[in-house]
């Protein structure tokens, strides 16, 4: 099956066109987040798109305990529907202490986590409900083929750097995670 672009994330809403019918991603949180989506001004650009929460760790991992207790607070300040995806944006770092308590609390409360990274490291942290996998090739749309007994549920192909053509990071998610799966809507 081709793959094509299924969602756009990006640092602020605006960047994002309001015509965009697929699943739309940003921050609701997170010690490394620069900047996080306002519920009613940026959240509420999209709401009839699915949307995928970014929780965005910081460089020094305090404790994976708290920040998901934190994250689940923030999540239904925004109304966010339980059970929804939510992701754990780890970009090259890695910390399986600190994702594994991080991912377990919010597979708990009802989240499932999807663990976002760089290629070249993010199968060296726990995979928690399955990888947000980031790799410019340039090769356009595609699904990364993770290494064996690894579950990539999505594929950063591109970013505004790489030519994407907007302000905004182009993904494909699996066909299966994104028609089935449980998203904020």
């Amino acid at each position: 099956m081709m793959s094509s672009e299924d969602m756009r994330d990006s640092e602020f809403a605006k960047n994002i066109p309001t015509s965009w019918r697929g699943i739309v991603a940003g921050y609701f949180g997170g010690p490394g987040a620069a900047h996080v989506w306002a519920k009613d001004t940026e959240w509420g650009r999209f709401r009839k798109n699915k949307k995928l929460p970014i929780w965005v760790a910081g460089f020094s991992h305090q404790d994976g305990l708290t920040e998901a207790g934190q994250a689940v607070e923030s999540l239904y300040f925004l109304g966010a529907t339980k059970g929804c995806f939510v992701a754990l944006d780890m970009e090259t770092q890695v910390d399986k202490t600190y994702v594994d308590a991080f991912t377990g609390v919010m597979a708990y409360a009802g989240f499932p986590c999807f663990v976002y990274g760089s290629a070249s490291t993010v199968f060296s942290n726990p995979q928690g409900a399955g990888y947000w996998v980031a790799d410019y090739r340039g090769i356009g749309p595609f699904m990364y083929q993770p290494p064996a007994g690894k579950l990539v549920r999505a594929t950063q192909y591109a970013d505004p750097a790489g030519g994407s053509g907007g302000n905004w990071d182009s993904s494909s998610v699996k066909f299966w995670t994104k028609t089935r799966g449980k998203w904020w809507v």
